[in-house]
């Protein structure tokens, strides 16, 4: 649709904003950003995402960045490029007379027809255009991820003698009175209808109007006259404002780049590989590679033919060794591969991954007992591919082929993705200590207060199970290691990020580790400074003041003794003041946090993992 240019983020548009969610921007305009059929790329192939593994992981065969502007003056192939995005909520009102118009998805931003009420204020005079509309704040929203306007004509008619007759009904918005509570947000009816909205948000009160969820999807062109229905429930139906944080949720997974390469390829060679290497593999016939296609890209690109050929057997045979990777791959099952790549010497400086494991006797005596081995990550390349959105609340347990399907009418195989680079410590935990440490029988029973919460909440629902007191401690000092870094090293908190290897539930424990890494797209994920605190000497006054730090929380000891606190209440002692992060920071959305087993209680400071590290 032909709106003014509004700048966006390329990455906003995986979270906080995408494909379904409504933007709000400047001068009181609110857009949806409209389905990927509508996308559209003049060269796809100058935006694609390469990450074999995440493409798998998907079931697509192409990731691809967002198109970015540009001027035509800059790049004649791929000018002009825009993301659309469709105009919602329809029902506009008058800041000034608080007339109310209904306008299309692609309609241009509405002024105000200065209908003359009759007791009211007219907003238009001496043949001035009226004021600009202001979108109205109500809306109603489905779990099935199905969105539409708060049906006000019909609200505001029940129980009335009048019908609603579109053609000879005007409505107007009021907030009269002082009461800030929604109380005061009103509508009338040119008939004399007339109705407040805060009984709306009460259960069934939708359904008492009749008003069922039809299905409707403005994103992909849908309205609700031709929209083809919705089977949810009348208590999965809530009016909730369209700036709610609950309105979207998205659903990202993402991939950290994992070397098939020789440490030996030459840089040319891996330049090559990286430009052309779905090419390569696509002109194999039987499974072979076309050497005369090889030979004509090394002599265009003044490389040796034998070692380009050599490098490509080397990464096919990379790929394809690795597990077998699909849309029902357990993301546990999808991470061993990446936790085996950091646990060892790996990847190079040639790479966009360079991995240098360090046995833990390299660093002081102090945390010997915790960790088995730590790995310096100079390089790494992350990639994120938004595979879909829910609503209401995040809903991890539809299938991902149900969730592509929401993004799209037609049959596109590929997703929107952007890529990273960045630097990271990795932790790996001392296997022996961890396990002597978890059967514990204080431990067990600490641990069984977050279980019970988490076997209450969305997050069981994606992975069942009872919740491992591993995974709650190295989450925790994840958190604590974050804020602690962030002030040793100079970065922002919300610029470092955790990556958890470490089953939550289950009966075996494969993987205990932890990565914390930048990966923020800018110029902080190649300062350096993140893995120089992890050196030897350093890192150890980091850990030992994160703990000690920990011990005390400024809201103790109410912090300490809470019972369920957070997100959901899903955790024990971890606050604002002690152990929550931003939330992009955090892979559970700061949930499932407990100080409590990291360094102890009041009452039982044995039960902490790190309860004997001191200076």
């Amino acid at each position: 649709m032909a709106f003014q240019n509004k700048p966006m983020r390329r990455s906003s548009l995986l979270g906080p904003w995408g494909v379904g969610a409504i933007v709000p921007f400047p001068e009181d305009e609110s857009l949806m950003i409209a389905g990927l059929d509508m996308w559209r790329y003049n060269h796809p192939e100058d935006f694609l995402v390469k990450d074999e593994r995440l493409q798998k992981r998907v079931g697509v065969k192409e990731l691809r960045w967002p198109p970015d502007f540009r001027e035509y003056s800059a790049d004649s192939e791929n000018s002009n490029l825009k993301i659309p995005a469709v105009r919602f909520p329809s029902w506009h009102y008058c800041p000034f007379c608080g007339t109310m118009q209904k306008v299309g998805l692609y309609s241009a931003h509405p002024f105000c027809d200065a209908y003359q009420w009759p007791h009211g204020r007219k907003c238009k005079q001496n043949n001035r255009r009226g004021r600009k509309l202001v979108p109205e704040r109500f809306v109603v929203v489905c779990q099935n991820g199905h969105i539409d306007d708060f049906p006000i004509a019909e609200w505001i008619h029940e129980g009335h003698s009048h019908p609603h007759d579109p053609e000879t009904c005007r409505i107007r918005r009021s907030t009269g009175g002082t009461s800030a509570a929604l109380t005061g947000v009103r509508y009338e009816c040119s008939c004399g209808a007339s109705k407040s909205i805060a009984a709306a948000l009460r259960p069934g009160a939708l359904e008492k109007i009749g008003y069922h969820c039809k299905g409707t999807a403005p994103w992909l062109g849908i309205t609700p006259e031709d929209a083809p229905g919705c089977d949810c429930h009348a208590e999965d139906l809530k009016v909730v404002q369209r700036g709610a944080s609950n309105v979207w949720f998205a659903d990202t997974k993402s991939s950290l780049y994992i070397p098939t390469d020789a440490d030996d390829t030459n840089r040319r060679i891996i330049g090559v590989l990286d430009e052309l290497f779905t090419a390569f593999t696509s002109s194999r016939v039987n499974g072979e590679i076309n050497r005369d296609f090889v030979n004509a890209i090394a002599a265009s690109k003044n490389v040796n033919p034998q070692e380009l050929y050599n490098a490509i057997v080397r990464r096919i045979d990379g790929i394809e060794g690795l597990p077998d990777i699909n849309e029902n791959t357990p993301e546990d099952e999808y991470r061993l591969a990446e936790y085996n790549m950091l646990t060892k010497n790996s990847g190079g400086e040639t790479l966009d991954f360079f991995c240098k494991n360090k046995p833990i006797t390299d660093y002081a005596p102090v945390i010997h007992d915790y960790f088995k081995s730590i790995s310096l990550v100079p390089k790494l390349r992350e990639s994120r591919a938004f595979v879909g959105f829910s609503r209401l609340e995040p809903n991890y347990t539809i299938s991902l082929t149900d969730k592509k399907r929401m993004l799209r009418l037609g049959n596109g195989n590929w997703l929107p993705a952007i890529e990273v680079f960045g630097e990271g410590i990795f932790f790996e935990f001392n296997s022996v200590i961890l396990d002597k440490w978890a059967h514990q029988a204080d431990v067990y029973t600490r641990g069984n207060k977050l279980d019970a919460t988490y076997q209450d909440s969305f997050l069981a629902k994606v992975i069942p199970g009872h919740l491992r007191p591993e995974f709650i401690m190295i989450h925790t000092f994840a958190h604590l290691l974050i804020n602690q870094l962030s002030y040793e090293c100079g970065y922002g908190s919300s610029s470092i990020r955790e990556r958890l290897y470490c089953e939550r539930c289950g009966e075996t424990l494969r993987m205990k580790g932890v990565l914390i890494y930048t990966a923020s797209g800018d110029a902080e994920g190649s300062l350096g400074g993140l893995v120089r605190q992890g050196e030897p000497g350093r890192l150890e006054d980091t850990i030992v003041s994160a703990i000690e730090n920990a011990k005390w929380c400024s809201s103790d000891p109410i912090c300490i003794q809470s019972e369920g606190q957070g997100p959901d209440s899903c955790n024990l002692a971890a606050c604002h003041n002690c152990a929550l992060l931003p939330e992009t920071c955090c892979e559970m959305g700061n949930r499932l946090l407990d100080r409590g087993l990291v360094v102890g209680t009041l009452v039982n400071a044995e039960i902490g993992f790190f309860n004997d590290i001191s200076i």
